[in-house]
């Protein structure tokens, strides 16, 4: 056998006197031999050195790791062990397999590093020493200390912290631990710095202060916005967010009041730079009364001034502009959201018709007259103005006719009219004047009609333009804004081309007959000349009362101190009881014989005739009717017709006038009005002076406003009531009278306070209790009014107080 293993290690055989002879091998044959053992599986627990010449058993290997490992405190590099062990990297890992599989629990591989569970232990001891001296560490922190990866450290902890680690995990990032009194000192020491801040703050300024430890900065932020001894509010939690102190907070909240309290509106960009993150929430919490529009808020003593003026348009079956009524940074879009909101607005037709009004109207296209239209957003109209509108359109339909039916007329039956159908009125219009056209003749003259039928067909539309409209509404109405003038224009413009197609054929086949009813009016006014005179004396003399009425009620409106209710009140007096008088004075003129430019055309004679008896039909309802008949108007047409009546001079200053009524109408232009009109005054003969001195006129002024009151009853009439009761009170306390509409009982009722306020006499607080009755009256009718409720359901008994109170007031006196 020893033989065969000499053979296999040196190829050669032995002979028996080899064997019984010392053995003498080199260095270099031992290796082989013991390699070529090795190889052969003769020596299997066999460990080689690195440089191949030392040979170790694995046992003793085992043995040489572990004791490297407590030389080196239970934690050594695996990379290391071959250089340190002399011994193969393979035997080494095979060896450190076989340790921990043969030992569970007391020997850990964490990457290229073999530890022993005591080494770990003792690491988290530590670990959990630092935590209890310091407060707090980081995994991060840990892994550079000790040198481990972040995911083994992660590991390592996950179900020590909480345990044998006295701390906790830090919810916001699982990347740190920390103790409750820790967290507890960071708070205390935010607290401290955000207790001493003036300003908003932006928080990543305030973590770069590092007052606290920057991993924790906004878990602590978010802790103290959640506590309610926090001193100011967090806007925000990442580095976009700020802190704002509350002291500031409070500042800026109040500047907003302030300026909402003063102006009456703020817009919603101004809230959020005060630090009102959303300005609408914020207003509807403190101020649920106002009105949340586009880009602003308005409170309501702005909006409810706004309501009752168009509460005021509706019940007059008038138009409005509330451009003026609202603040001039409001836009467009404001206007609009405005009026959709409005009280008045939401059910229009609820709004009961005025008594001066014509209750016979009913909305054009048959709507209830009060329903309204928005114009340019800020322009509302109503049914029954369109209606008055189109019902004045009667002169420029009959002109439009008769040009249409002289242009029929000159070109005979071969005029044509596109889209009418109805042929046989072109052979009525054939026999016109007596003349028939021969079937013979028409047959001749067939070519030529065919050849200039294409010139002889126009529109109605040409006959009636749009721009026709325009004028004359223009005229009619001189105080319609442009974009109103448009705006009616464009809604009647169709119906009134109906009504000239209907006209068409009643003016062509009635002409004859309205030329022989023309020469008997003229006739008949011939004959009436004489009665012309009888009531000239009635004419002046009402213009002289209106002239006395009107410098009474401005003496009122001096007693306004705001410069804005002043020139509203003046606008309301000019447009009302100015222009009636004007038109009288103009009316008084043209009856008075005497030069002019040119002689007047018996158009402009009948026109005058027609008025003068208009106006004393007018003044004779005015005395036999219960009910308080409309004003005295004269139409633009009209009045040009009087003109031609009016002396030179005279002319120049009743267009001067007139153009004052027409124009801004402020407080000047009153003046200005009473000014230029007294010379007309002053010149009416001494039996047109009624004779009564200001006591007199205010008495009777009085007795008028008490009639109004007492045909109203306390249970119908709210809003009305209080708007007589309030002009019954100003006139008693102020000792002079007051032309004012229900929208001005606001400003009155301020005004008369303010009256109260700087009177020092005894019956003070009886009027403070009567103001606040009215306020309260006031009050009810708008929150009523806002909330689409009955304005009188619960408020029977202030109703009645005010009606008492009114009726007392004005009562006459012995």
């Amino acid at each position: 056998m020893t033989s065969s293993i000499w053979t296999s290690i040196f190829g050669t055989g032995i002979s028996q006197e080899d064997l019984k002879g010392p053995a003498s091998l080199s260095e270099d044959a031992c290796n082989d031999l013991v390699h070529s053992l090795v190889r052969l599986g003769y020596l299997g627990d066999i460990a080689t050195s690195l440089d191949g010449k030392t040979f170790i058993t694995q046992e003793q290997l085992t043995k040489d790791i572990t004791s490297l490992l407590e030389k080196r405190n239970g934690r050594v590099s695996i990379l290391d062990l071959p250089r340190a062990l002399n011994a193969n990297s393979d035997d080494i890992q095979a060896r450190i397999v076989d340790l921990m599989k043969t030992n569970p629990g007391r020997y850990v591989q964490a990457q290229d590093e073999l530890l022993k569970m005591e080494y770990l232990d003792e690491m988290v001891s530590q670990l959990n020493d630092e935590l209890t001296k310091r407060g707090f560490w980081t995994v991060a922190d840990q892994c550079r200390k000790y040198k481990f990866s972040l995911e083994f450290m992660k590991q390592l902890l996950r179900d020590k912290v909480g345990t044998v680690i006295k701390g906790q995990w830090d919810t916001a990032d699982r990347g740190a631990v920390y103790t409750s009194w820790f967290i507890e000192n960071e708070k205390s020491a935010l607290s401290t710095v955000l207790q001493k801040l003036k300003e908003p703050t932006p928080l990543h300024a305030l973590q770069a202060r590092h007052v606290v430890q920057d991993q924790f900065f906004y878990a602590l932020c978010e802790a103290l916005s959640k506590d309610q001894d926090v001193p100011g509010v967090f806007m925000g939690m990442n580095d976009q967010g700020v802190f704002v102190p509350r002291p500031y907070k409070e500042q800026q909240a109040e500047m907003i009041e302030i300026f909402f309290r003063n102006n009456g509106f703020i817009e919603y960009t101004t809230i959020k730079k005060h630090g009102v993150t959303d300005p609408r929430a914020y207003l509807q919490t403190n101020h649920p009364s106002a009105l949340l529009l586009d880009t602003h808020a308005v409170k309501e003593s702005i909006w409810s001034i706004v309501d009752a003026s168009v509460e005021d348009s509706i019940s007059n079956l008038s138009w409005i502009d509330i451009k003026p009524l609202v603040p001039t940074p409001l836009t467009r879009e404001d206007l609009s959201s405005l009026l959709r909101q409005l009280p008045s607005l939401k059910e229009p037709s609820r709004i009961a018709v005025s008594p001066e009004q014509d209750h016979s109207l009913t909305g054009l296209g048959g709507v209830a007259p009060q329903e309204t239209t928005v114009v340019q957003d800020s322009i509302l109209v109503t049914a029954g103005q369109f209606q008055k509108c189109l019902l004045n359109m009667g002169p420029l339909l009959d002109r439009k006719a008769k040009a249409l039916v002289s242009w029929r007329l000159s070109f005979g039956g071969n005029a044509r009219i596109e889209g009418e159908e109805d042929l046989e009125e072109m052979h009525v219009l054939g026999h016109v004047g007596g003349k028939t056209t021969s079937p013979a003749l028409a047959r001749a003259n067939s070519k030529f009609a065919a050849t200039v039928a294409k010139q002889q067909k126009k529109k109605f539309q040409d006959f009636l333009t749009i721009q026709d409209v325009k004028d004359e509404i223009r005229n009619l109405e001189p105080d319609f804004e442009s974009v109103l003038v448009n705006a009616v224009a464009g809604t009647l413009y169709k119906d009134l081309l109906l009504n000239l197609r209907d006209r068409n054929r009643s003016v062509v086949l009635n002409q004859a007959e309205d030329e022989d009813e023309a020469s008997d009016t003229e006739a008949d006014v011939d004959s009436k000349e004489p009665a012309r005179e009888s009531n000239i004396g009635l004419i002046q003399l009402a213009a002289k009362g209106l002239s006395d009425k009107i410098r009474l009620a401005s003496k009122g409106i001096d007693l306004f101190e705001d410069v804005i209710v002043r020139n509203s009140l003046s606008k309301y007096l000019l447009q009302s009881w100015c222009v009636e008088m004007l038109d009288i004075l103009l009316l008084s003129c043209s009856l008075v014989e005497t030069t002019t430019l040119s002689s007047p055309s018996d158009t402009a004679t009948q026109a005058r005739d027609r008025i003068r008896k208009s106006f004393h039909d007018c003044e004779q309802g005015s005395i036999t009717s219960e009910v308080t008949q409309g004003p005295f108007i004269i139409t633009a047409e009209d009045q040009q017709h009087l003109l031609t009546f009016v002396a030179a001079d005279a002319v120049t200053s009743l267009q001067k006038l007139r153009k004052i009524v027409g124009g801004s109408c402020k407080y000047k232009s009153l003046v200005e009005f009473q000014t230029i009109s007294q010379p007309f005054v002053d010149a009416l003969p001494k039996t047109a002076v009624l004779g009564r001195d200001e006591s007199q006129l205010l008495a009777g002024h009085l007795t008028e406003l008490n009639h109004n009151l007492s045909g109203i009853k306390p249970q119908t009439g709210d809003a009305l009531m209080l708007h007589i009761v309030t002009l019954i009170i100003f006139q008693s306390w102020t000792g002079n009278m007051l032309h004012a509409s229900g929208k001005f009982v606001p400003r009155i009722l301020r005004q008369l306070r303010v009256i109260v306020d700087k009177s020092s006499s005894s019956g003070s607080d009886i009027r403070l209790e009567q103001l606040d009755l009215l306020d309260k009256m006031l009050i009810t009718v708008l929150a009523a009014a806002k909330q689409e409720l009955d304005p009188l359901e619960g408020t029977s008994q202030p109703c009645q107080d005010v009606y008492n109170l009114g009726m007392e007031l004005s009562a006459p006196q012995a």
